[in-house]
């Protein structure tokens, strides 16, 4: 019987070829037919090879007929009988895109103990963009990603499933999961996929990032401002990461050399992201002055004065005016040195292109101070043209 039933499946998968049309009344009668789960997995097989959109339906019915006798099947060889036909179903339900099933496809994920058949059902519902499951979905691998499962292969499997599924969902919601499966418990491939994964979740994944610049360590931090950068948010949404970036930096006491180091280039990559986006206000200018103040290098103090100048407000020019003005007072008593002398450049040429005029006094200070050299009583004659 069981023989006769698959040469009958095979004559008929060739014979449908001829009139697609027709075919989908005769899927569901195939179906009908068959008895047994052997005969029923064949036949699954069978409609699931034929790549016909049109036996979607066919297929969503089988699948919720399946999971509503699933626990008939307990027999080892019955299970995995099972497990292979939920899984063809599932990938197939995906590829059509058929929405209908997507409750169905979320019950495998929860219900079904084969786990290849679990994450190709979280995979499929990522394919029907089915919205109101990223959220689950997002839950079930931020879960994941806190410990090894006991058998680490299946929660490295559904891991996965997870990252692609949130991948094509695209919800702001997934970016936190996917970001902290980089740095989780898995192998190279899972990770591998999150951090390709990671720049497509969220267009603008700003609100993500300032809740994990918030809370996470050094290293995350600055993991989380580097995906904003690369992100395609709105400048001004970038400066908002960035101001809390810089903002916590400061704040963080580092443990050693190492954290302090990490802490500074969270510092720099949020100067430079105040740079580019031009960042002006009030916000930005008490980081700036502290990463002149206290920063760890000259590559900080240099790129904390670049962003008072691209500032330009007036609290900004304030820093910037007594900045000067120390390092005038500093010069009359004697304290020179190479390194002074070019923050000192740096000051007078970015005081120039914040064109204001609060800094005029600082300025002219410096021009009347003869101990400065050539080259920077020139800068600040030349950032005193560009008030005018």
């Amino acid at each position: 019987m069981k023989r006769a039933f698959a040469i009958f499946l095979m004559a008929f998968a060739v014979a449908a070829l001829g009139f697609a049309d027709e075919t989908a009344e005769i899927y569901q009668m195939l179906y009908k037919q068959a008895e047994g789960l052997p005969q029923k997995c064949a036949a699954v097989s069978s409609l699931v090879s034929l790549d016909d959109k049109s036996t979607a339906p066919i297929l969503a019915a089988a699948l919720e007929e399946l999971l509503l006798k699933g626990q008939s099947y307990s027999s080892p060889g019955d299970q995995e009988l099972y497990g292979r036909a939920v899984r063809l179903l599932s990938q197939a339900l995906g590829d059509y895109k058929y929405t209908p099933a997507a409750s169905d496809l979320w019950e495998v994920s929860q219900s079904v103990s084969d786990v290849l058949a679990q994450a190709e059902a979280i995979i499929s519902l990522g394919k029907l963009r089915s919205l109101e499951y990223a959220e689950r979905i997002a839950l079930k691998l931020r879960d994941l990603n806190l410990k090894p499962t006991e058998d680490r292969d299946s929660g490295e499997k559904l891991a996965y499933a997870c990252v692609i599924s949130l991948d094509k969902l695209k919800d702001p919601r997934g970016f936190s999961p996917v970001f902290f499966a980089i740095d989780s418990w898995y192998s190279l491939r899972v990770r591998q996929q999150a951090i390709d994964a990671l720049p497509r979740i969220a267009d603008d994944p700003t609100d993500s990032i300032k809740e994990i610049l918030g809370v996470e360590s050094p290293e995350r931090k600055l993991r989380a401002l580097q995906a904003e950068t690369a992100s395609k948010a709105a400048p001004q949404r970038k400066v908002e990461a960035a101001v809390l970036a810089l903002n916590l930096g400061h704040l963080k006491i580092p443990r050693d050399k190492a954290e302090g180091k990490t802490l500074a280039d969270l510092r720099k990559l949020a100067l430079r992201s105040l740079i580019a986006y031009k960042a002006a206000g009030p916000d930005p200018v008490d980081g700036c002055a502290s990463s002149f103040a206290k920063g760890l290098d000259d590559e900080e103090k240099l790129l904390a004065l670049s962003a008072l100048g691209t500032n330009g407000s007036d609290p900004a020019a304030s820093v910037l005016r007594d900045v000067i003005m120390k390092m005038n007072d500093d010069q009359r008593a004697g304290l020179s040195d190479d390194t002074r002398n070019r923050l000192a450049k740096a000051a007078m040429e970015n005081a120039g292109l914040t064109k204001n005029k609060l800094l005029k006094p600082a300025l002219l200070a410096v021009t009347f101070n003869d101990k400065w050299s050539g080259g920077i009583l020139l800068a600040a004659q030349t950032a005193l043209k560009a008030m005018q």
